[in-house]
């Protein structure tokens, strides 16, 4: 049966109904149409449910461990937790993608991929992937492995810092060029040879053992391979093969060299430029120290 009890006498706001057949409570309202309906302010020391179907609630009490709900001005959103306090969560939705206006922070961790449509600012980043531009706002630093550029470089706007010193590597062997007539460019464009030379010979020009000139050429480039020999009147280079087939050299000056140096060093120049598959023009110099 249904009855109505008069707390005070101040109004029908405050008549507390009780609905014994269907276990209904009501204050300040009329015949509820739940297990509690309430006209005012509820106060508890916890409450239990999904709270699926509130709205327009304002909390700034946050639980040590549970739910945290903030409310925002259009609907709210709920971040549930297992321990701690979750807070200033304005903002925050997703079913079940999350679209957060700003996120700071100590460290984040992605087990997937980032997608950034904006400008990504970033410091001291172990490795790059990118399939876009990357503009470096004050240098790039390779400090291993090198630096391997597969489409060629379009534009240098202020040139290349090489910390005030541009390198190149040399390959140094303590022997005669007449010994070690493979000149293996993998090891460097700049040959020096330290054992004085006593005859002629013929170098043969490749990128390395397994790998020919041609094959890492494309045609209309060049190379420049220079070879410096230990002086010896009796020895010079006057022709040279490239991947053990002869070429036609162009010497500068007209005519291929006849001696070589009688101290000091010679300087044999040759610049290289691909015409054709396994095709090239060779121009060729010879300088003496003495």
């Amino acid at each position: 049966m249904t009855r109505a009890v008069q707390i005070a006498e101040l109004g029908d706001q405050n008549v507390f109904t009780i609905d014994g057949d269907n276990n209904r409570v009501g204050i300040g309202s009329t015949l509820p149409t739940a297990k509690l309906d309430v006209g005012g302010v509820v106060v508890a020391t916890a409450f239990t449910g999904d709270g699926s179907n509130l709205t327009g609630i304002n909390l700034s009490y946050v639980p040590t461990a549970g739910i945290a709900t903030y409310a925002t001005t259009a609907g709210i959103a709920t971040y549930a937790t297992t321990a701690g306090i979750a807070t200033n969560a304005q903002g925050l939705t997703g079913t079940p993608d999350i679209s957060v206006t700003n996120i700071t922070g100590v460290g984040a961790t992605f087990s997937g991929d980032l997608n950034v449509t904006g400008t990504l600012t970033y410091e001291d980043v172990t490795n790059v992937d990118s399939i876009g531009i990357i503009t470096a706002r004050t240098g790039v630093r390779v400090t291993a492995g090198g630096l391997v550029v597969t489409a060629g470089i379009s534009t240098l706007t202020d040139g290349i810092d090489a910390s005030d010193l541009l390198k190149e590597k040399v390959n140094v062997t303590a022997g005669k060029l007449s010994d070690n007539t493979n000149i293996d460019l993998e090891n460097g464009m700049i040959h020096l040879f330290t054992t004085t030379e006593t005859t002629t010979s013929t170098p043969n020009i490749r990128y390395s053992s397994s790998e020919s000139l041609d094959s890492k050429m494309s045609i209309g480039q060049s190379v420049v391979v220079t070879l410096i020999t230990t002086a010896a009147a009796g020895a010079y280079s006057a022709n040279i093969t490239i991947d053990g087939g002869a070429v036609t050299e162009n010497w500068v000056g007209g005519s291929a060299p006849s001696d070589g140096g009688t101290s000091g060093v010679d300087i044999h120049s040759f610049t290289i430029i691909k015409t054709a598959s396994a095709t090239f023009t060779v121009i060729a110099n010879h300088s003496k120290t003495s």
